[in-house]
């Protein structure tokens, strides 16, 4: 539910300000505030992207747990596939869809929702797909650098009743601190 997928030329510049801005915050710092990401652990990257957070979620989870990769573009989706097979990652599964993901009820540990949410033209129906998905007490992190906090909180918590606000985490680069939220089921 994202208005539409942006073209070739923007994707790929995205792609390589993406691949910038992780040399200077690895995406493995803000996995590690979010908990939960260990061998095992079933997560989905929801507005995946080009799959910065996905593959390094991949070796964190290990070859016992599974990363799905959820986005919109044709072009993201084949992208993460291709990071996942050149690595080597058989624990990484696309999914190329604008809302359901087609997974399970209640079987992903973590979602992340990084960077996309401000995107969603109906954040309502996606919120709501997540909180389908996510297994009782596990947690759903957002980080949002065009929302405030209260804005994603009033988001989320107009979309599900279930997912409730537990603790902000962040990360400081020394310039910029971004805020990650830690949402998880009553």
């Amino acid at each position: 539910m994202i208005d539409r997928p942006m073209g070739k030329f923007s994707f790929k510049a995205m792609t390589l300000i993406l691949r910038v801005r992780d040399l200077f915050r690895p995406p493995q710092k803000f996995l590690s505030e979010v908990g939960m990401i260990k061998p095992g652990t079933h997560v989905l990257d929801y507005g995946c992207g080009p799959g910065n957070y996905t593959i390094a979620t991949a070796e964190l989870v290990g070859p016992s747990g599974k990363v799905y990769a959820v986005d919109i573009h044709p072009m993201a989706i084949h992208e993460v596939q291709n990071k996942a097979n050149k690595k080597g990652l058989g624990n990484v599964q696309t999914i190329l869809t604008d809302c359901k993901t087609e997974l399970d009820d209640a079987s992903i540990d973590v979602v992340l929702l990084f960077y996309v949410l401000h995107d969603f033209k109906n954040p309502d129906l996606i919120i709501k797909e997540l909180d389908r998905v996510l297994k009782p007490m596990c947690i759903l992190s957002v980080i949002d650098h065009k929302f405030d906090n209260d804005k994603v909180v009033s988001i989320i918590g107009h979309a599900s009743r279930n997912l409730k606000l537990r603790r902000t985490g962040g990360i400081e680069d020394g310039k910029k601190k971004e805020t990650m939220l830690i949402f998880s089921k009553e």
